[in-house]
């Protein structure tokens, strides 16, 4: 038995506990543990066939034994596992089979007896006390489980194997443990196999996972794909059979590294480690987007080198992938490829996301940018690279997806340039049509004899799933993956973990001061921005005249006259000459900084605008390595659709919002939309929704989320302690920087929005030759700037009209204009977009664009809300006792999912009725304005006003009316708001869909 605690205790289980639950079985005594069965076959004699016995001869030698109470009676479990001693090899399965289950015998699950002092531990853990009156003297080992199933508020951990749930148990946790990761449910089938009803749980986990228990789940981490591809399984359909019980449903992990098992993980890390991998699980939704970060094809070929080398590629191989760390020459295994390509006469295609980048590439793989090629066509014949956005027919690529049959498609960052290609503004114009030529060029490649090369360092099923659907064939990819992680080459990361960078700031003042050479990474770039590029260079330029700055962004990349013009082919040609570099995201994938010995540290301020994944690029395009320092939101504000995790979810809510603008539009007759197939291509529309629920997971725990995968990249990660000895009353430094950036943004802010207004008027003419230029002068940019403000909104151009467009406000004046004097031009409008979107898409609709572009949806949600109302008597005194405020609420957050996804707007379930009516406001540029508290000493209520602003909006609107041919009567006064339209059909679609 010595043996045995020393075992469990190596996995951290309290020695009573496994003397309660493990005992020592010697000779054949565990025979009468496994054996008993009445379905075993047996001799004439009763006695068990000799085939049997010999099958399990190898527990002879004994073993131990490990069994809890069965909660379904309360009597000792028959059913456990055994541990032999000598184990028996499977022939079946090519391993060692560890664990002997009871034959021919339905799994359990193990629900360890508990002893006193660890229940206390755990009725500690949660508020809760053992009474005297808990303990059942007559049954004391049901007595816990009991007292359980009374606290159904009391979390379930459920994890694999009964070592695992007394670690768990010891560690204050109450857990069950399950004989294998499918061994909380059964899926009923025929004889043949053959899946015949829908799977259920187990009747032990139901009664323990009553009323709407929360439940964590605690699988192994491991590294191997097909091992986590069935976890993952397991966890989907555990989960989901859970949530359909009615628990809340979250699941624990860390890094394999860390150690496989939960009981490893305590052992090798320390509870705390645990305790906080507790605090941080994840809902389910939310780690299911998490898994689309994981890539589980299995690898035709492992490595863990420094640099991949020269990999041979089989001749039958077509989609191959390649999955390596950042500065592991991903780059220059392609240009082998290239060179390979075009010695054998294959033409070679080079896709980006991002037109400095692919130039880039095309140099480095010595092939032309689509710019040359267009200029003379003969420089195409080996190939060329060109940005996703020109993948399509009308673009000046004239791009023909026909002629790449045999060729070799490179996608370099590829999970980055699908996203583009699918979500980006710049190509929702043409989006349908890039995805049909697209989908043209997958197919031809792969069902052709050419070869498509994807290569990222965070390369994930996802990408590698959607080219594969595209294609429309069976193959296997061919997957490079490089596990090296950095030991003498990894980075010493510091994060900030405040509430705002201004201490990083700080710190990276005082660190240019004492010489220096930062490499600055932001995620802004406008100089609205507090912390931006613009800011903060002419910033560091005052405090520092004679320190070398220079700025990249795409601002700077485009200018002739700024040393960053063009740069990107030489970056460590330029560098080298520079103290300080600000970077934006135009520069956080696919370039390499080489340039050793020069910087001394990164440095970023990641705001929570790009994925967490693009922040990690970001970090590692300088090579050396050299400390980083970061300090990163913890939470993102980008969100995409409804800001769900969930793919149905996002998915549905979006189907459902097209069927309703499709609705809309045919009450104005638009019958283009009667036979509209909505189902354009879906496997593009699912790799949407993939990236976008992951993305929307990444920006819920956005500083969590890259602190963590810069660990998973091998790297240290430390935080910066802030020094609580500073004098109070001293004046804070920090604020005092804060203060003087503030001021440097709002005077270049307003300089550029004077700069705007001052600007030479331009002719139409003149405007459409200066907005197809590629490269501008920053005068080029505020004339044609200037030019689509005054055609905008009709006004003189000022710097204030500069300013509130910068700030959303043609965003908030149309909702406005279309809720009341437009009303009769809204379906129209719609009409006519969906037309425009029609016609580029060659008849059809990417449906996510084709949502955003619609705005009679939200028109009707802020109706069927009674902002109308509202707005048409500012003079109301409003508080939360109000009916109809009341029923707004109750409206709003019983459609919290079609409001986020259709105005953007995200209502809390707890909202109360003026913070609703403020949130709906805000989206057209209004207030409310407290006035004064009422009521007795023993209910106190606050009344609010509705407030307009005092703007040029009805200007505005007359200028729109006037363009769409029904200008307003003269004379009206500003503060009139005209009577809104009988729209009843159009409230009652929104109120049918609500």
């Amino acid at each position: 038995m010595n043996q045995i605690l020393q075992e469990w205790s190596a996995s951290c289980v309290d020695n009573l506990l496994t003397q309660l639950n493990v005992v020592s079985l010697e000779g054949d005594r565990a025979y009468d543990y496994l054996l008993y069965a009445e379905d075993i076959p047996r001799r004439n004699d009763g006695r068990i066939t000799n085939q049997i016995l010999k099958h399990y001869q190898h527990i002879e030698a004994g073993g131990w034994w490990c069994s809890g109470i069965d909660i379904l009676t309360g009597d000792e479990d028959l059913w456990g596992c055994f541990k032999p001693t000598q184990p028996r090899h499977s022939l079946k399965k090519g391993k060692v089979i560890k664990y002997e289950h009871p034959f021919k015998t339905s799994t359990s699950l193990f629900a360890l007896r508990i002893p006193l002092h660890l229940w206390e531990k755990i009725a500690a853990r949660y508020g809760k006390k053992v009474n005297p009156t808990d303990i059942d003297d007559t049954q004391p080992d049901l007595g816990f489980w009991r007292w359980f199933r009374n606290h159904p508020q009391i979390p379930l951990c459920i994890t694999e194997g009964a070592k695992k749930a007394g670690a768990l148990i010891t560690a204050g946790y109450v857990a069950i443990a399950l004989p294998g990761i499918h061994g909380g449910y059964r899926t009923p089938k025929n004889a043949q196999g053959v899946r015949i009803r829908k799977s259920r749980l187990i009747p032990q986990l139901v009664s323990l996972t009553e009323s709407q228990r929360p439940v964590q789940i605690i699988f192994d981490q491991d590294y191997k794909p097909k091992t986590v591809q069935a976890v993952n399984s397991a966890i989907r359909q555990t989960g989901y059979l859970l949530t359909q019980q009615g628990c809340p449903v979250k699941v624990i992990t860390w890094h394999a590294s860390l150690g496989k098992g939960v009981d490893d993980f305590i052992a090798k890390q320390g509870q705390a480690t645990f305790d906080q991998a507790y605090e941080n699980a994840l809902p389910l939704e939310t780690w299911k987007a998490h898994s689309l970060n994981q890539l589980t094809h299995s690898p035709s070929i492992e490595v863990n080198s420094r640099y991949i080398g020269d990999i041979p590629i089989p001749s039958e191989a077509q989609l191959i992938g390649i999955k390596s760390p950042k500065g592991t020459g991903k780059t220059e295994f392609l240009a082998q490829i290239v060179a390979q390509a075009i010695a054998n006469q294959q033409r070679v295609l080079v896709i980006g996301h991002r037109v400095q980048l692919v130039e880039a590439l095309c140099q480095r793989f010595g092939l032309n940018y689509i710019r040359e090629v267009r200029d003379d066509v003969s420089q195409g014949i080996l190939g060329y690279g060109l940005c996703i956005d020109s993948l399509h027919p009308d673009s000046q690529a004239k791009f023909d997806a026909q002629q790449w049959q045999d060729g070799v498609v490179i996608i370099d960052e590829v999970e980055q340039v699908l996203w583009h290609g699918l979500n980006s503004d710049t190509c929702r114009d043409r989006r349908v049509a890039i995805l049909k030529s697209f989908k043209t060029l997958i197919e031809n490649v792969l069902g052709g004899e050419g070869e498509v090369y994807v290569a990222d360092a965070d390369l994930t099923d996802t990408s590698l799933d959607y080219l594969l659907n595209l294609a429309g064939v069976t193959l296997d990819p061919f997957v490079i993956n490089n596990s090296w992680k950095p030991e003498a080459e990894a980075w010493q990361v510091y994060n900030y973990a405040d509430n705002n960078p201004k201490r990083l700031v700080s710190d990276l003042e005082k660190y240019i001061s004492q010489g220096g050479k930062p490499f600055v990474c932001l995620s802004a770039q406008k100089l609205k921005s507090q912390w931006g590029t613009c800011t903060l260079e002419t910033y560091l330029k005052q405090q520092f005249p004679k320190s070398r700055i220079l700025r990249i962004d795409s601002e700077s990349l485009t200018e002739t006259d700024h040393p960053a013009y063009k740069c990107i082919h030489r970056l460590d040609e330029v560098f080298k000459n520079y103290d300080v570099v600000l970077a934006s995201p135009s520069i956080e994938t696919g370039v390499s900084i080489d340039l050793k010995n020069h910087f001394t540290s990164v440095w970023a301020i990641a705001q929570g605008v790009q994925g967490e994944n693009s922040v990690r690029q970001a970090l590692g395009r300088i090579r050396d390595p050299i400390p980083r320092y970061i300090w990163a939101a913890n939470y993102g504000f980008n969100r995409v659709g409804n800001g769900s995790t969930s793919i149905p979810s996002l998915v549905n809510s979006g189907q459902k919002l097209t069927q309703l603008n499709i609705r809309l539009l045919q009450q104005s007759d638009f019958s283009t939309l009667d036979d509209l197939d909505t189902s354009f291509q879906a496997e593009s529309l699912l790799c949407w929704a993939k990236m976008a629920v992951r993305f929307n997971a990444g920006m819920m725990q956005y500083r969590e989320s890259i602190l963590a995968g810069l660990k998973r990249e091998g790297h240290h990660v430390q935080d910066v302690i802030e020094n609580q000895s500073k004098n109070k009353l001293a004046t804070n430094p920090q604020e005092v920087l804060s203060n003087l950036i503030s001021e440097v943004r709002d005077q270049n802010y307003r300089g550029e929005c004077e700069a705007i207004a001052s600007s030479n008027d331009i002719s139409q003419d003149e405007y459409l030759l200066l907005k197809k230029q590629m490269v501008k002068t920053p005068t080029e940019r505020r004339r044609q700037r200037k030019y689509e403000l005054k055609q905008r909104y009709g006004l003189k151009v000022t710097p204030d009209l500069v300013s509130k467009d910068d700030n959303g406000w043609y965003g908030q004046l149309r909702l406005h204009y279309y809720l009341t004097v437009g009303r009769q031009h809204l379906a129209q409008r719609d009409a006519r977009v969906a037309r425009e979107m029609l016609n580029m898409g060659g008849g059809d609709l990417f449906l996510p664009d084709f949502n955003r572009s619609q705005i009679g949806t939200s028109v009707g949600i802020l109706d069927i809300l009674g902002i109308p109302v509202l707005l048409s008597d500012t003079g109301r005194e409003l508080s939360k006792e109000d009916l109809d405020l009341q029923q707004m609420a109750k409206i709003a957050i019983a459609n919290r999912p079609l409001i986020k996804s259709t105005t953007g707007i995200g209502i809390a379930k707890n909202s109360t009725p003026i913070t609703v009516v403020r949130r709906f406001l805000d989206l057209l540029d209004y207030s409310i304005e407290y006035l004064r508290c009422g009521g007795n000493r023993q209910k106190r209520v606050r009344y609010y006003q509705v407030i307009e602003p005092q703007d040029q909006r009805w200007d505005i609107f007359n200028y729109w009316l006037a363009l769409a041919g029904e200008p307003l009567a003269m004379g009206v006064e500003d503060s009139q708001v005209p009577q809104i339209p009988e729209t009843k059909d159009h409230v009652q679609l929104c109120l049918d869909l609500a």
